[in-house]
Formats: C-alpha cells, sequence, structure tokens
C-alpha cells in the first residue's frame, strides 16, 4: 500500500499576495506618520512567515489584521487628546 503526502501549495493565492502588499504599505504607511503599532508589526512578520510556507489563509488573515491596526492607528492621530 502506497501513501501519498498531500501536496504542498508551492505559491502563495492572489488574495494573500495582494494583501501581503497591502499590509506592508499600510505598515510603512503608518512608520512615517509615526502612528505605527507594535501589533501591527507583529501581525506583519506573522503574515510574512505564513507566506514562506505559503499559507495562504494565514498570511490573508495576519495581513488583513495589520491592515485594520494601522488604520486604527492613523485614525488615532486625528482624534483629539483626551483631558483628564
Amino acid at each position: 500500500m502506497v501513501t501519498v503526502a498531500p501536496a504542498v501549495p508551492a505559491v502563495l493565492s492572489a488574495e494573500a499576495d495582494a494583501a501581503l502588499k497591502a499590509a506592508e504599505l499600510s505598515v510603512n504607511e503608518a512608520r512615517l506618520k509615526r502612528a505605527l503599532w507594535t501589533a501591527a508589526v507583529k501581525q506583519l512578520g506573522l503574515a510574512r512567515d505564513a507566506a514562506r510556507v505559503f499559507d495562504s489563509a494565514t498570511t490573508l488573515s495576519h495581513a488583513r489584521e495589520a491592515i485594520a491596526l494601522c488604520n486604527l492607528s492613523l485614525q488615532q492621530l486625528s482624534a483629539p487628546p483626551v483631558k483628564w
């Protein structure tokens, strides 16, 4: 009896690749505006790690989270400071 190992993907899906590129741009934009959160950097790192092993679903998930965190950090810049 011959067992066949499941095929390991050799490329990322187009959607995951696009999300990763968008996440990298979002992180760069937030960094330039001095609004970058460390959580966004961590999510981008996790997305890059998943991309190295061609895990499209995980790459997409972490990239989207990095983009969302960058958007929140940029929105925070336009919020008035809190006064106690």
